[in-house]
């Protein structure tokens, strides 16, 4: 069951200093849950197997382990004015 679910689970596959965002959906009171944001980033990988990987957000921040289906291709945008 578990072969299925990783191999399954291996859409993105990312390299060693790649910046990530991560799935963290906590829930805040007050705030509507669909207002909420549940991806933080960016973060920087680290490979630890196939499915696995650590992030972390500064060099000074604590890692995180993370399975690979919490976490998606980080893409920065230019807001320069033409």
């Amino acid at each position: 069951m578990k072969t299925r679910y990783d191999s399954r689970a291996t859409d993105h596959h990312f390299k060693e200093g790649d910046l990530v965002w991560m799935y963290n959906p906590k829930r805040r009171r007050g705030l509507s849950p669909k207002l909420q944001q549940n991806w933080e980033g960016p973060y920087v990988v680290k490979k630890l197997n196939d499915v696995v990987y650590r992030v972390q957000r500064s060099p000074n921040a604590k890692p995180k382990v993370i399975h690979i289906n919490r976490l998606a291709p980080y893409r920065a945008t230019d807001h320069s004015p033409k």
